[in-house]
């Protein structure tokens, strides 16, 4: 039994070894600015993709957190859905490009022009839609100030009043995506952090329309 518990323990170990290995950091390029355009490239060439995490913001008034779930469409179309005490019980915003509509947990639906401003207006909190979408892949954006790690990966950018710094990167395929990000503006003490837990690169998602109310939120 002994014998059999010890071969167990053994192969446990070797199994967490050849993980830790298959997912290890990329070899560090010879140029990382090289690096750095090929993955810029790649990035923005994406149609599409899905994002599954977790997202906490904290103000100088209140602080909540909540489990999300981005899709990108392209063309300035996406969907965020949030469930958990940020999200006060559940709320899905649609986005393309001309207005954005938000529909709360309990079926009440608001629209405007600004995604921003529909989340600050409803939930309290002021979160750069914007520049989400693009830091959530690790892209600066076509005015900000970035700095590159040894990998060529963005470290850290600023963008507009924000600072962000990329924490942990994950490897999905042939692209590094960002795991772990931290999102502060000193000027309003705002921080957002975010961890992403899935990342679906080129996603081909058919979910249902706004006007099916029951979309299962992440965690329901």
């Amino acid at each position: 039994m002994m014998r059999r518990l010890c071969r167990i323990a053994v192969l446990l170990v070797c199994s967490t070894l050849l993980a830790a290995c298959a997912s290890g950091p990329r070899s560090v390029p010879d140029d990382r600015e090289a690096a750095w355009s090929d993955q810029r490239q790649r990035l923005e060439a994406l149609s599409g993709w899905r994002a599954e995490g977790r997202l906490a913001v904290r103000t100088r008034d209140d602080a909540g957190n909540a489990n999300f779930i981005w899709i990108e469409e392209g063309e300035d179309r996406f969907r965020l859905r949030l469930e958990g005490p940020l999200g006060q019980g559940g709320g899905r915003l649609a986005v393309d490009g001309v207005e954005a509509v938000l529909t709360t947990g309990d079926g009440q639906r608001y629209a405007g022009p600004d995604a921003g401003r529909l989340l600050d207006d409803l939930y309290g909190w002021n979160i750069p839609v914007a520049g989400l979408r693009q830091w959530l892949l690790g892209l600066p954006g076509g005015d900000a100030d970035y700095e590159l790690d040894r990998f060529g990966r963005i470290a850290a950018l600023d963008w507009r009043g924000w600072h962000i710094e990329y924490r942990r990167y994950r490897q999905v395929g042939d692209l590094d995506l960002p795991a772990t990000l931290i999102a502060t503006r000193a000027e309003s003490r705002t921080e957002i952090r975010v961890a992403i837990d899935q990342w679906e690169p080129e996603s081909d998602d058919e979910s249902p329309s706004e006007d099916d109310s029951t979309i299962p939120l992440m965690g329901g």
